[in-house]
């Protein structure tokens, strides 16, 4: 029998069969091309800024900045996540943006929009489907606005929802373009990177889990729900880690009263970013109705990190 995980995402394969005549992934540019949302038929899924947003009023413009996604819409159109909020007005959303970036003795912060920003570069890139769309985009990080010294790539994919739930895939390269560049989260504390700051929710509740060194398959996922303004039930969304990340399973924080969590790369120490290497971040996103459910997250994890292989056979000779 199928696990759950695995019957969805052969649920949305085939939703592209003949007699289907539904809505595709799509997109469209906003803001004079500077964000690209993610449409499934006239329902919105999600929001990427590529060029910069201007602070809202009340909000010191210097925390303007891109490379990030907001809004995340839940499975009954609620908005699931947070930008500009009044307490930390650095947070944005879903993002993946270091606080620790150091070079020739300097040190940057693009977490906290200090002295670097991730800056476009051409126009995102989408492709659309009945099974997903994919938007892709490049981005330079520019150390005090000027000197590129990071070249990013992402990749976002959305999929068609199945049964309320939705899978988002995030592929993340970055390459260093100088030589002796270091980075790190929060030196000690260890938080930034790939996170995901939430709007403020009734009744939250945040689960952790990752199988120990015993397991034959150490799954690592984190599932934050709520009922968030505008729904009328519990919605939430889970982060899966893919298991070809550098330092898997990675470690795990979460603020509570901030509603942030994230997984932890590459924690509180620094690191190498070599010149030239491509270091490559992925995780999944589900979005889902009601609370955790743990058999069920296994089961996407295993999905997502053990996809069934397909053969197709080719065609044997025809007969005269």
């Amino acid at each position: 029998m199928l696990s759950r995980g695995l019957a969805l995402v052969l649920s949305a394969l085939v939703v592209a069969r003949a007699e289907d005549t539904g809505t595709l992934i799509s997109a469209r540019y906003l803001d004079d091309g500077r964000a690209v949302e993610l449409r499934e038929g006239e329902r919105p899924i999600l929001c990427y800024h590529h060029g910069p947003t201007e602070a809202p009023e009340g909000i010191d413009p210097a925390y303007g900045r891109g490379d990030y996604i907001h809004p995340l819409y839940g499975p009954r159109g609620e908005v699931l996540t947070d930008d500009y909020p009044e307490d930390h007005p650095h947070h944005r959303a879903v993002n993946w943006s270091w606080a620790t970036l150091q070079w020739k003795g300097e040190t940057r912060d693009l977490f906290a929009v200090r002295g670097i920003w991730a800056r476009p570069v051409g126009t995102p890139g989408f492709r659309r489907g009945p099974v997903f769309g994919e938007l892709t985009a490049q981005s330079r990080w520019m150390w005090d606005d000027a000197v590129p010294v990071v070249a990013e790539h992402v990749a976002i994919r959305a999929y068609r929802e199945v049964d309320a739930s939705r899978f988002i895939d995030l592929e993340i390269r970055l390459e260093a373009l100088v030589e002796g560049l270091e980075f790190a989260g929060r030196l000690e504390a260890g938080y930034s990177g790939f996170n995901v700051r939430m709007a403020p929710g009734e009744g939250q509740q945040i689960v952790f889990h990752t199988d120990g060194p015993e397991a034959d398959s150490r799954r690592a996922w984190a599932d934050y729900s709520a009922v968030f303004p505008g729904g009328v039930a519990r919605a939430g969304v889970t982060i899966l880690q893919a298991e070809s990340n550098p330092m898997y399973p990675q470690g795990w924080r979460k603020y509570d009263s901030l509603n942030f969590f994230q997984p932890l790369y590459p924690g509180g120490a620094l690191i190498p970013m070599p010149k030239g290497e491509t270091i490559t971040l992925r995780y999944r996103l589900c979005i889902h109705p009601g609370g955790a459910d743990e058999q069920r997250m296994a089961d996407a994890w295993t999905a997502y990190n053990r996809p069934p292989e397909i053969t197709v056979e080719p065609p044997g000779p025809q007969s005269k």
